[in-house]
């Protein structure tokens, strides 16, 4: 029945669509001829629409969205100033069937959720490198959040929905966002070899002011630009909140720098090099009363973050044939995240009424990734088929550790002790982990049918390894009571995708997309080792986790016409497999044991529809809607991560050169699917916003706008995921009321 509803309503909305958004004028043609696969293939109308927007990291090649079978989208620098976008939460607000996560508490924006699958489950790259992940035994511990690069820095994100492992390897099972830095040439107008420019920023919803310096220079074949970015910000203010939320300031300093030498005609090389230094400070009103649950009460609480990230490359692009190599890269990397969480407490006793002791901690987080690649091309016309064949090795070496360092004070005695709430210190939860993850892939691109028709096989195949380092460390975390010990593990997986893509004429195209995805269990899940004797729990490794694994299907259809108006319309069906939950698995006297285990199978299905209607030379309506709906097939119950129905509506004047004004208008549906009758249930919303921004001249631009005009009180519902209805702290959970943000950009 799920199947065939989904059938009848991509129908009729195809329907809808074509009707709302064709031009009277709107002709059929002939296919257009083949275009040079190494570039995007030129616009066939006489005005760009959104799906002539390149993408680079849904094929690994440069495409127009049109000629990609599968759900992509791309943000650039343009959509960022003028939606006055200053972080991870903004980038996406946009988005439909994908949100970033956040806890208000302390630890701030967590990770991407595209389609209902979020966390390590989507693959964060920038300029082809592997982040630093997010373990997944950070969830709930309130002090981590998932690093990003500033998006001054960045000159396109692509947000590709669904299982991409045949092309990324473990990891993207969910999806992948891949950011883009800037590169000089950008700047650099024709008969000038020096820019320089000033941008300032300000945005409501955190008092965030930014400041962001950028030079570039270019002498002969040789090219450099820097960037520094200052940001510093406080809390972020609920809308209608009747709590007030815990007092935080921060700030961060982003160095970025990137050098591009052109030895020939067909060689470039690219050095990028990337340093963050943050600090936030926050105090934890959230944290302070009686809990029985700790046996005590808290009179007081401090929070001190410091985070530092690394980020350098070296890449090398060579356009010319190298015996059957058409073209090749190759990219050398190394990225490192170093987090330090500091926590000062006043403890006391549970009916007590002064403190008695005073807690501090710092918790420790540092990963580093080296890493690998090699891509190549190859072009080649086989039984009368032109075939474009894109294929390589990557190879990324992975070190993990996260050491927890505890003190309890007597107040009256000053006695230190580092036994504290059933643990002994210093401990780490999980061992120093080395991961080793290894890919071939290939994937064929065959134009058929004069170009109409686009087959597109692919395949990878992975090799993933960990090896833990348990130190006497771990052994303090998990006590004299743990029997079972982290054992090294081994994952071999092929990851196979096939799409077609077939363009009826000049204007209307469809296309399917079967794909597979895969992830081998983290370091952390497998080999978790944790007890806590005074709350009588513990927490055992597992050696024989199985990987997650996914398999995709997704169909649509997209019409582009000469006017600039364009649509698409989208259905998919995800089945996900061996996805890991913690389990009880036994008793030891009164220690209740939990193991992570391959316990959910998730199927989640929906449709996505968005589309821009030019109906005068500057002015345009535009709009998109998501509906999804996820079930655990082992429970039947819900999967509180998917969604409800949203839609949002725009009308836009102007494009790309002086007044661009638009009013955003978002609706969204009650979260009433959630897995607990206790659960809260976000309820639905109407959101507005405005921007607005004029370029002045070739030297000076600025954007404004207002957002949630009405002060709407409305919930993220990701955010919302395990939250029970009776909680307290509900209001500090609501997006930010309304607010104003601008950026004034000065160039020279």
């Amino acid at each position: 029945m799920k199947t065939r509803a989904l059938l009848y309503a991509l129908m009729a909305t195809t329907a809808v669509g074509a009707f709302l958004t064709a031009p009277a004028s709107a002709q059929t043609s002939t296919a257009p001829p083949v275009a040079d696969p190494t570039q995007p293939a030129p616009a066939t109308h006489g005005v760009p629409t959104q799906l002539d927007a390149v993408t680079t990291a849904a094929m690994r090649s440069r495409r127009p969205l049109d000629d990609v079978p599968a759900t992509v989208s791309v943000i650039t620098t343009e959509n960022i100033d003028r939606e006055n976008m200053q972080d991870v939460r903004d980038l996406v607000r946009n988005e439909p069937g994908v949100t970033v996560g956040n806890n208000p508490n302390r630890a701030g924006f967590q990770n991407f959720v595209i389609r209902g699958i979020g966390g390590n489950r989507v693959l964060l790259m920038v300029d082809g490198m592997r982040t630093p992940d997010f373990p997944d035994s950070n969830q709930g511990a309130g002090t981590y959040s998932r690093e990003q690069p500033d998006l001054e820095d960045i000159k396109r994100v692509e947000i590709i929905r669904g299982p991409a492992s045949a092309l990324y390897g473990s990891d993207a099972i969910g999806g992948v966002v891949a950011y883009t830095t800037k590169d000089p040439g950008d700047y650099m107008r024709p008969g000038k070899d020096f820019y320089a420019s000033a941008k300032a920023a300000y945005s409501g919803a955190n008092q965030q002011f930014s400041e962001s310096f950028t030079g570039a220079v270019r002498s002969g074949n040789v090219e450099f630009m820097g960037i520094y970015t200052r940001r510093d910000g406080d809390q972020y203010t609920p809308a209608q909140t009747m709590i007030a939320p815990n007092p935080t300031t921060w700030s961060n300093n982003n160095f970025f720098a990137k050098l591009v030498i052109k030895p020939t005609e067909v060689d470039t090389i690219r050095l990028t090099g990337t340093y963050s230094d943050g600090v936030q400070s926050t105090n934890m009103l959230t944290a302070i009363g009686r809990f029985p649950s700790l046996f005590a009460s808290i009179y007081d609480e401090w929070g001190k973050d410091y985070t530092q990230t690394y980020r350098i490359s070296a890449q090398w692009e060579h356009n010319a044939p190298i015996g059957f190599i058409d073209r090749l890269s190759f990219l050398a990397y190394f990225n490192s995240v170093n987090t330090q969480a500091d926590t000062y407490q006043l403890r006391g006793a549970l009916n007590g009424v002064i403190p008695s002791n005073a807690r501090t901690s710092q918790f420790f987080y540092n990963q580093n990734v080296a890493g690998a690649e090699l891509q190549m091309h190859t072009d080649a016309n086989i039984g009368g088929l032109d075939n474009f064949f894109t294929y390589g090795l990557s190879f990324a070496y992975t070190t993990t550790t996260r050491p927890r360092e505890r003190w309890q004070i007597t107040l009256a005695t000053g006695a230190r002790t580092q036994v504290v709430g059933g643990e002994t210190y210093p401990n780490k939860n999980f061992p120093d982990t080395d991961t080793v993850q290894a890919g071939i892939y290939v994937q064929d691109e065959i134009s058929a049918l004069g170009g109409r028709l686009k087959i597109t096989p692919a395949v990878r195949l992975d090799y993933y390894s960990m090896t833990p380092d348990p130190d006497r460390y771990f052994w303090n975390s998990t006590g004299a009571t743990l029997n079972v010990v982290p054992q090294a593990s081994t994952y071999v997986s092929a990851s196979p995708k096939l799409g077609l893509l077939y363009h009826f004429d000049d204007t209307y195209s469809g296309y399917f997309q079967y794909a597979t995805g895969f992830r081998a269990p983290p370091y952390d899940n497998a080999n978790f080792g944790f007890t806590n004797t005074a709350s009588f729990y513990q927490i055992l490794p597992n050696a024989n986790l199985k990987p997650e694994t996914a398999n995709s299907f997704e169909v649509g259809l997209r019409g582009k016409y000469e006017n600039g108006s364009s649509w698409q319309l989208t259905g998919f069906y995800n089945l996900y497999n061996n996805f890991l939950e913690t389990t009880v698995v036994g008793m030891v006297g009164p220690i209740t044991q939990f193991q992570y285990v391959n316990l959910t199978n998730v199927t989640i299905w929906g449709i996505e529809a968005r589309g821009e209607y030019r109906f005068a030379p500057e002015w345009a309506v535009a709009g998109w809607t998501a509906f999804a709906q996820g079930t655990d097939t082992r429970t039947g119950l819900p999967v509180d991560s998917v969604s409800p129905w949203t839609t949002q509506a725009r009308i836009r004047y102007g494009f790309d050169k002086g007044l661009v004004a638009q009013l955003i208008g978002t609706v969204a549906a009650a979260h009433n699917a959630v897995s607990s009758p206790t659960a809260f249930q976000a309820p639905a919303y109407f959101n507005l916003d405005a921007t607005v921004g004029y370029v002045i001249n070739d030297h000076f631009k600025f954007n404004a706008g207002a957002f949630n005009i009405t002060n709407a009180k409305y919930w993220n519902s990701p955010d919302m995921v395990g939250i029970q209805a009776s909680n307290p702290q509900l209001d500090l959970y609501a997006q930010p009321g309304r607010y104003f943000g601008v950026n004034l950009t000065a160039k020279w």
